[in-house]
Formats: structure tokens, C-alpha cells, sequence
């Protein structure tokens, strides 16, 4: 089992050290070479929806006068300042 922080914790720690990886382990992994997603200044993230509830959150955007990005960056940033992190930017 792996001694790397996931989730939120690898966030949260302050003096968490990661081993550098050696070159013969990082050419194993054929994804290492071939990864493009979140390269870019700019992610794209995917967030799945049943129809009646993306009905009344594009409802809630609407009426709002926003979109339903800036309620998805507010509502994360509203977690993270909860969880005692700096809040995301809206771009």
C-alpha cells in the first residue's frame, strides 16, 4: 500500500514529502508518457447530473443570473473555506 497522501489530505499537509520517482518506474507506466489532461492553466472537469436535478440547478443558475459553473466553483469554494483552505478563484 502506498504511504501517499489521496483526497484532501494531500492538500492539507504542510511538510509532505514525496519520493522522487525513479526512471525505470515512471517508463513502466504507459500512461506517464501519453497524459495530456490537466496540463493546461484551464481544466475541463465532467460532472454527472441526473436529468431532473441538472432541470433544477439550470433553473437555480437562471434565476441567479449565473451559471451553473460559477455555482459549481462557489459551492466547492464554500467546502474548501469550511475545511479551513483558501477558496478557489472564479474566473
Amino acid at each position: 500500500m502506498s504511504s501517499k497522501p489521496t483526497g484532501l489530505a494531500a492538500f492539507t499537509r504542510k511538510s509532505v514529502a514525496t519520493a522522487p520517482i525513479a526512471a525505470s518506474e515512471e517508463a513502466a507506466t504507459p500512461s506517464s508518457v501519453d497524459r495530456q489532461r490537466g496540463k493546461k492553466e484551464v481544466v475541463a472537469l465532467t460532472v454527472r447530473l441526473h436529468r431532473t436535478e441538472w432541470e433544477r440547478l439550470h433553473q437555480l443558475a437562471v434565476s441567479e443570473g449565473t451559471s451553473i459553473q460559477s455555482l459549481a466553483v462557489r459551492g466547492l469554494s464554500r467546502m474548501f473555506s469550511e475545511k479551513g483552505l483558501p477558496q478557489l478563484r472564479e474566473e
